[in-house]
């Protein structure tokens, strides 16, 4: 088990975020050791945390991740019937689906403006040596 700091410590992200995700349900509220309000981490928790981060480093919306996030790790729940199953599998295609189409918008963006600088550069690059020759220096 650990403590809010340790998982600040051991993830990267504020304990602060650590509680706004709860309170926004994007995390399940943790455990709490006995009769006081200290919240304990399991490293079942540590996994969930770490994957919602990771969405989150992609640009996902927090909206979308607690969609995805909202029925639970379907791994753990291997005793539902089958539709509910499929159903939840459809939907979390359809956000990564989505997500994957925005993720390669922003790289062809990437690309487009990492040609113009690299093309921008170049001409500065030449600009300097042809100054550089100019007053006799190489």
């Amino acid at each position: 088990m650990y403590t809010i700091g340790e998982v600040s410590r051991m993830t990267g992200i504020p304990a602060s975020t650590l509680r706004y995700y709860e309170s926004i349900n994007l995390l399940p509220e943790p455990q709490r050791a006995d009769g006081s309000q200290a919240r304990r981490y399991t490293d079942s928790d540590l996994k969930i945390i770490a994957f919602i981060d990771g969405l989150k480093k992609t640009g996902m919306r927090l909206e979308d991740i607690a969609l995805f996030a909202q029925d639970g790790c379907l791994l753990m729940q291997q005793e539902q019937p089958d539709t509910w199953t499929a159903q939840i599998l459809s939907k979390r295609v359809d956000l990564l689906t989505k997500h994957i189409d925005q993720l390669q918008e922003q790289i062809a963006h990437l690309q487009s403006v990492e040609s113009i600088a690299a093309e921008r550069r170049a001409i500065y690059a030449d600009m300097l040596e042809d100054r550089k020759s100019a007053l006799g220096r190489e």
